[in-house]
């Protein structure tokens, strides 16, 4: 029986009764361990980096050394490069009359490049 502001005694709602019971605390429990243990894995769950296909920007820039500067050359960037906005890394080509470095800078995440020899 639960007092009233009246002073009248009422009944307790059968919800009160359940959530006293030992049953129901240990299916809290067990509800509250599986929550938490869900919310872990979702937090230590990174997906894995997304790998640039470098081979793409080395035709690329054999294309645009042929088309623009009427250059063959035979290009070599570095393999495993993340897929991030604003990282930069170096490829070389090496033509007829030597070699020479490309400066190569992730414009987005999506794979887009932009490249120059300096």
């Amino acid at each position: 029986m639960i007092p009233t502001p009246s002073g009248h005694a009422r009944r307790a709602p059968a919800v009160l009764g359940l959530l006293a019971s030992g049953h129901a605390r240990r299916a809290a429990a067990v509800l509250g361990l599986l929550a938490s243990g869900l919310a872990l894995a979702a937090c230590g769950s990174t997906p894995p980096p997304v790998i640039l296909n470098t081979e793409q920007v080395e035709r690329a820039i054999e294309q645009s050394s042929l088309t623009q500067r009427h250059i063959r050359v035979n290009v070599s960037c570095p393999s495993g490069v993340h897929q991030q906005k604003g990282l930069v890394f170096y490829c070389t080509a090496v033509f007829h009359g030597g070699t020479t470095r490309f400066v190569v800078t992730e414009l987005d995440s999506a794979g887009h490049v932009h490249y120059d020899s300096p």
